[in-house]
């Protein structure tokens, strides 16, 4: 069984990266996320997460934030590899944030995710 780690390696940090799959990436939309998705030339994937100030308090977004890496730790085999993912949690969410549990956020993501396979 594969380690089911999150590597420096593995995210996006750098701004020029971000602004890359900003202007070149393809956008997955649902009620509650955003996901932007961009081909890298890499044998793995990097992911980055952005939460807008108006999605709630700074416990609300960092909560939000662990959430959805942990949610890509974990189910790693479920993601194409080399590609770069923006993951960005709408407005929407904050509203629900707490009635909303970890397994439908994950549905929800993976949802998404099995679209850009097709």
């Amino acid at each position: 069984m594969e380690k089911q780690t999150f590597k420096k390696k593995e995210r996006l940090r750098l701004k020029r990266n971000f602004k890359n799959v900003f202007e070149k990436g393809g956008r997955l939309i649902d009620n509650n996320f955003v996901i932007i998705y961009v081909r890298n030339t890499m044998d793995y994937n990097r992911i980055g997460i952005i939460v807008n100030k108006k999605f709630g308090n700074s416990v609300a977004r960092n909560s939000i934030k662990r959430l959805i890496r942990e949610i890509y730790r974990t189910n790693k085999t479920f993601f194409p590899i080399g590609y770069d993912f923006l993951f960005i949690p709408r407005k929407e969410l904050s509203q629900n944030f707490k009635r909303i549990d970890y397994f439908q956020m994950k549905g929800q993501i993976l949802n998404l995710v099995r679209k850009i396979k097709e």
